[in-house]
């Protein structure tokens, strides 16, 4: 595994995740709470990018299907919940689901040194 910078601290915000990569696999970070927290930037459900999502309470929402992941551990809190921002109704959430089970986001752990954020890819 290799060490690979990702963000300066000041570039992160408790407010919003920021879009960033490593050895060419998309991330995003955010500051939750003290902490630095890193994932995928790619949704388990088709693969589409989380950076545009709501970002609150360290829980990053799929703009795409409503979604929800823990962004320090990547676990999936709630799975296939709109489309694009629009609450649906259960029998329509178990459609766009198209079958497939709640799934995690691969999480990185983020180490600092200074003012310098890594994670090991």
């Amino acid at each position: 595994m290799a060490k690979v910078k990702i963000a300066a601290t000041a570039d992160v915000s408790a407010d919003k995740v920021l879009k960033t990569s490593a050895n060419g696999q998309s991330l995003i970070v955010a500051k939750v709470g003290d902490k630095y927290c890193a994932i995928a930037n790619k949704c388990p459900h088709f693969g589409l990018p989380l950076a545009k999502g709501k970002f609150e309470n360290g829980v990053i929402t799929c703009p795409f299907h409503g979604s929800k992941f823990e962004v320090c551990t990547g676990k999936s809190t709630e799975w296939v919940d709109s489309f694009v921002g629009i609450p649906m109704p259960d029998f329509a959430k178990k459609a766009i689901a198209m079958g497939k089970a709640p799934t995690d986001v691969k999480s990185f752990t983020v180490s600092q040194e200074g003012s310098d954020l890594f994670v090991e890819v």
